[in-house]
C-alpha cells in the first residue's frame, strides 16, 4: 500500500522535470513569455475507424494524421471556463481543469485519444506576436475558433519536442487560444504541451485562464438577432425568429420558436432551413401563416400548432409582396408587384424625376384570398400603387392609399386615401394630403387614426411659433371620424414623435411606441379622457410590440445601452413584464461593459441639449482618457439601443469615453425643438455641438482634451465635414456618407429634393445661397486643419459617394490629412457581413492612429 501511494508523486516530478526541460528549451530567446497555466479537458479516448487500412477512392488510407485533422467537437465558439461542463455523450461530461503544466494520461496506452489545452492572450493595442506550441505529440492549433496550424510528427521521448510557430496579429482584446492534441499511442514519450508567445515592445500582452473579456467586433458581428416578434390572438403564445451569424460570411442558424407567454418557456422550435417569413397569427386558434420563397417565387403555408398540419394557400407566386389576415380570419389580403418592362436602348427619356430610382415603374395592388377554400381575386389595377392599410373590423372594407407626384406642394407628393367595398368594388375618397403616413381602424369601426406629419391636416397639427415652419418628420397622430368627417389632433401637444399605433380591444384605448427624447418608449392613450400613461418597461429602446387580440397580453422586444435585446410579456391590466426570451444570454456571457450616465448641457440661448456617455469598463477617474464625440444632428435622435450602426459600446471596450449628444432639430422633444431642423442645415447644431464638447471636457477632467475625435454618418457625415471648417478642437475626424455641397445632394441623391422639401423647406440653390453654398463644407475646404477619413458605399443611392469623393479631392489637392475608404458594392448602410468588419476596424484604427498616437493597426489595414 505505501508502495503505491508513493508511485504518485515520483510521477509527477517526473512530468514537472520534463515539462522544465521542455520549457527551457523554449526560453533560449529571452523575447518568449512562456505560457504558466493552462485549461484542460480530456482525455477522451478514440480509435481509428474498421477498414482504415483499406485504401480508399483516392487511394489513401485513414492513419492518425486523418484523425488529427478529424473535429469530433466543434470548438470554434469555444470559451473555457475552469469547472465548465462539456456534455460528451448520453453517458459522459467533461469538466476544463486548471493546471500549471499542460499534461495529459491515456486511458489506454494503447489505444490514440484526444486532449485540449486552452488559455487566453489578451492585448491592449494592436499588435503582433508569435506563438510557439511544442509537444512530442501531434496536435492542431486554434485561435478565436480558426485553424491556425497543424504539427503532425511525433518524436520520441529521447528526442527534441516538435513545435509549430505562428505569427498572429491580434487585435485590441482577448483572444482564446485552443491546441487540439491527439495522443499517439506508437511512442513512448510522455504526453505533454508547452507554449510561449514573444513580447511585443508597444503592446501589454498576458496569458490568464479568465474568460471574461470586454465588448470586440467579433461578439457584436455574430450576436444573435431577434426578428417577425409576433402574438396570438389569445395572447398565450409568442413567436419568434431568432438568427445567428457565423463567420465567415455570416450564414449562420436560424429558426423559429414559439413560447408560451405565462413563463417563457419553449412551446414549439422549427429548425433546419425553413424561412418562416412574414409570420401572423391568425385571428383564431393555435394557427398562424408563413412565406416560404424558393427560387424568387413566394408560397404562403398555414400552420395549425394543435393538429401538426400545414396547408399551403398559395403557391409559388412570383413578385408577391404582403399580406394581412382579415379581422374574423375567413380571407387574406394580399399583394403583388407588377413591373414595366425593363428599357433594351440604354437610352431613356426621364418624364418624371423619381424615374431616375430603378423601381419606380414598380407598381402593387391588392388581391383577396379566400381561407380555407384557396381561391383568389383581384381587387385592384391601374397606373398607381394601392398600398393597403387596415381591413374594417366586420370586413367589409379596406381602407387603402395611392400616391402621386405634385411638384405644385411640398414634399411634392401627395396621398389619396380611399375606402374599398369588397364585395362591390365601390371606393370612396377619403381626402387628399401631402405628408401622410398610416391609417388604422377602430375596433368599433367608426373611427380611423391617422399618423403622419403635423402639415398634414394643414394647421391641425402645428405647434410651433407662427416664425417657424414645422418638421414634418415629426409624425403626430390624428383621429378621424367616419361619419362626420371630423379630425382630432391627438398628439399635437404631446412632445414625443410617434413610430408605431395599436388599438386597443376596445376603441377607447390605443398604444403608441414612441421616438421620446433618447428613449423608445410605449403609451397608452385614452381617448375619452384624452390622456397619456406612460407604460414602464425594463428596456430604453423598444423595438417591436404586438399586442393580443383580447388587449390582455403583449409580447415587446429591445435593449438598452450595454444591454443586448430581450424579449418581454407585458400585463397590459397591471403593467408588469417579465422575461420571455434572452436570445443574448449565453453569447454576451463574460463580457464586461463600462459605466453610463445621462449629461445634458444649457447653451447660451437658454435650449437643454440632452446627451450621454459610455465609459470604458475598468474606467479609473485618475486616468486621461482620449473621447470619441457622436452625433447624427439631423431629424432623429441618436437612441439608447444596443450595438447598432455606430456601435458606442464598441468604442467605450476599446478604451475611448463616448460623448453622444442630441442638437437642436431632432424630434422626440416637442414640435418647436424640431422644426429648429427646418432651414438650418447646420447653423444652430454645428454651434451646440463645439459648445458641448467644451462644456463635457471641462466638466470631465478625465477626458483628455487633446485627445477628442468626432463622427457622424449622413447627416452627422455632413456634420463632421462641416464642423472640421469651423473650429480645431478635434484631433481627428470621421465622416460616413456625409454631403459636402448641398446642392449637388439636393439634385443627385434618390431622394435628396425630397428630403430638402422638408430640412429645407421652401429654400433653393437660387434663393438661399447662404445654405446651399455658405453651409456646404465643400466651400470651406480651406480651413479644414484636422485629419479627416471618408468612408462611404460607392453604391450610395441616398448621399451619392460623390459628396464624399469631392471633399477627400479638396483636401488632397491642399495637401491635408485626409484618407479615403471605398466600400465596394454597399449602398448607405454597410449589410455584407465582411465588409460591415472592415468598415468597422477602419473607423477604430483611424482613431487609435490620431487620439491614441498607435498607427500600427491602420498602417497594417493600409500601408
Amino acid at each position: 500500500m505505501l508502495k503505491r501511494c508513493l508511485l504518485i508523486p515520483i510521477s509527477i516530478i517526473l512530468l514537472i522535470f520534463l515539462a522544465a526541460d521542455l520549457q527551457a528549451l523554449q526560453n533560449e530567446n529571452n523575447d518568449e513569455i512562456s505560457v504558466e497555466n493552462w485549461l484542460l479537458l480530456g482525455p477522451v479516448q478514440t480509435q481509428l475507424p474498421v477498414w482504415h487500412n483499406v485504401s480508399n477512392v483516392k487511394d489513401e488510407t485513414f492513419d492518425l494524421n486523418n484523425l488529427l485533422t478529424y473535429n469530433p467537437v466543434n470548438i470554434s465558439s469555444w470559451m473555457p471556463e475552469e469547472v465548465e461542463r462539456v456534455h460528451w455523450s448520453a453517458d459522459r461530461s467533461l469538466n476544463w481543469r486548471s493546471q500549471s503544466t499542460a499534461n495529459f494520461v491515456a486511458d489506454d496506452p494503447d489505444k490514440p485519444a484526444y486532449g485540449w489545452a486552452s488559455f487566453y492572450l489578451e492585448n491592449d493595442r494592436f499588435a503582433k506576436t508569435t506563438l510557439k506550441i511544442s509537444s512530442r505529440h501531434p496536435f492542431v492549433l486554434y485561435v478565436n475558433g480558426n485553424q491556425k496550424g497543424v504539427k503532425s510528427s511525433s518524436e520520441e521521448s529521447d528526442a527534441d519536442p516538435g513545435s509549430h510557430s505562428q505569427e498572429l496579429t491580434l487585435l485590441h482584446g482577448k483572444h482564446t487560444v485552443v491546441v487540439q492534441s491527439l495522443y499517439n499511442p506508437e511512442i513512448d514519450a510522455a504526453w505533454m504541451i508547452t507554449g510561449s508567445f514573444t513580447e511585443n515592445n508597444d503592446a501589454a500582452i498576458t496569458q490568464s485562464l479568465n474568460p471574461e473579456r470586454k465588448l470586440d467586433l467579433e461578439t457584436l458581428a455574430n450576436q444573435p438577432q431577434l426578428g417577425s416578434l409576433a402574438i396570438s390572438a389569445d395572447g398565450k403564445l409568442a413567436a419568434m425568429r431568432i438568427n445567428k451569424p457565423a463567420p465567415p460570411d455570416g450564414q449562420g442558424d436560424s429558426w423559429l420558436e414559439i413560447r408560451n407567454t405565462s413563463d417563457g418557456s419553449l412551446y414549439r422550435e422549427y429548425r433546419g432551413g425553413k424561412d418562416f417569413g412574414s409570420l401572423q397569427w391568425a385571428p383564431e386558434g393555435k394557427t398562424f401563416t408563413y412565406t416560404e420563397i424558393v427560387n424568387g417565387n413566394t408560397s404562403l403555408w398555414l400552420a395549425d400548432l394543435e393538429t401538426g398540419t400545414q396547408k399551403r394557400l398559395l403557391k409559388e407566386v412570383s413578385d408577391f409582396a404582403s399580406y394581412r389576415w382579415s379581422p374574423e380570419g375567413n380571407f387574406i389580403i394580399y399583394s403583388i408587384n407588377e413591373r414595366r418592362d425593363a428599357d433594351q436602348t440604354g437610352v431613356r427619356l426621364l418624364d418624371d424625376l423619381e424615374e431616375r430610382r430603378p423601381w419606380h415603374f414598380t407598381r402593387s395592388f391588392l388581391y383577396k384570398l379566400n381561407v380555407p377554400e384557396g381561391t383568389t381575386r383581384r381587387l385592384t389595377a391601374g397606373k398607381l400603387t394601392t398600398s393597403l392599410h387596415d381591413i374594417s373590423p366586420d370586413g367589409k372594407k379596406v381602407l387603402f392609399s395611392r400616391s402621386h407626384t405634385d411638384y405644385s406642394v411640398r414634399p411634392y407628393s401627395v396621398t389619396e386615401y380611399r375606402t374599398l367595398t369588397i364585395e362591390t368594388l365601390e371606393t370612396d375618397s377619403l381626402f387628399t394630403k401631402p405628408f401622410g403616413g398610416s391609417g388604422q381602424y377602430s375596433p368599433d369601426g367608426e373611427s380611423i387614426l391617422f399618423t403622419g406629419g403635423p402639415s398634414m391636416f394643414g394647421d391641425l397639427g402645428i405647434n410651433v411659433p407662427d416664425d417657424m415652419v414645422a418638421n414634418d418628420y415629426d409624425t403626430q397622430a390624428y383621429l378621424y371620424d367616419i361619419s362626420s368627417r371630423d379630425l382630432k389632433p391627438v398628439t399635437r401637444e404631446f412632445n414625443p414623435a410617434i413610430n408605431q399605433v395599436i388599438w386597443g380591444a376596445d376603441s377607447n384605448t390605443l398604444y403608441f411606441t414612441t421616438t421620446d427624447r433618447s428613449y423608445r418608449n410605449l403609451y397608452r392613450y385614452d381617448v375619452r379622457r384624452d390622456r397619456f400613461n406612460k407604460i414602464e418597461t425594463p428596456t430604453d429602446v423598444i423595438n417591436q410590440v404586438s399586442i393580443s387580440r383580447d388587449g390582455r397580453t403583449a409580447v415587446f422586444s429591445g435593449s438598452g445601452i450595454s444591454r443586448p435585446v430581450i424579449a418581454y410579456t407585458l400585463d397590459l391590466r397591471r403593467d408588469r413584464t417579465r422575461l420571455l426570451r434572452d436570445p443574448g444570454e449565453d453569447h454576451f456571457r463574460g463580457v464586461q461593459f463600462g459605466d453610463d450616465k445621462v449629461w445634458s448641457f444649457t447653451t447660451e440661448e437658454g435650449r437643454e441639449i440632452d446627451g450621454y456617455v459610455y465609459y470604458p469598463p475598468n474606467f479609473d477617474p485618475d486616468i486621461k482618457y482620449p473621447v470619441i464625440s457622436y452625433y447624427y444632428g439631423g431629424t432623429v435622435p441618436v437612441s439608447r439601443d444596443f450595438g447598432g450602426r455606430y456601435p458606442k459600446e464598441l468604442y467605450a471596450a476599446k478604451g475611448y469615453i463616448v460623448y453622444v449628444m442630441q442638437p437642436s432639430g431632432a424630434t422626440g422633444y416637442g414640435q418647436e425643438f424640431s422644426a429648429l431642423h427646418v432651414n438650418d442645415w447646420g447653423k444652430i447644431v454645428s454651434g451646440e455641438i463645439i459648445e458641448g464638447v467644451n462644456k463635457f471636457l471641462d466638466a470631465h477632467p478625465y477626458a483628455d482634451r487633446d485627445r477628442v475625435g468626432a463622427i457622424g454618418a449622413s447627416f452627422g457625415g455632413f456634420m463632421t465635414m462641416l464642423l472640421m471648417t469651423e473650429t480645431d478642437i478635434f484631433a481627428a475626424g470621421v465622416s460616413h456618407a456625409g454631403i459636402s455641397n448641398i446642392a449637388s445632394y439636393w439634385g443627385e441623391g434618390f431622394w435628396g429634393f425630397q428630403y430638402s422639401a422638408i430640412a429645407t423647406a421652401n429654400s433653393f440653390p437660387w434663393n438661399r445661397e447662404d445654405i446651399y453654398v455658405g453651409q456646404s463644407p465643400l466651400y470651406s475646404a480651406d480651413q479644414v486643419t484636422t485629419p479627416l477619413l471618408f468612408i462611404t458605399g460607392m453604391q450610395d443611392t441616398n448621399v451619392p459617394a460623390g459628396e464624399s469623393l469631392q471633399m477627400y479631392t479638396a483636401l488632397k489637392l491642399l495637401e491635408r490629412e485626409t484618407a479615403f475608404v471605398a466600400v465596394d458594392e454597399q449602398d448607405h448602410h454597410i449589410v455584407d457581413y465582411a465588409k460591415y468588419k472592415l468598415w468597422k476596424e477602419s473607423i477604430l484604427s483611424w482613431f487609435d492612429k490620431y487620439l491614441k498616437e498607435q498607427p500600427d493597426w491602420w498602417n497594417h489595414k493600409y500601408k
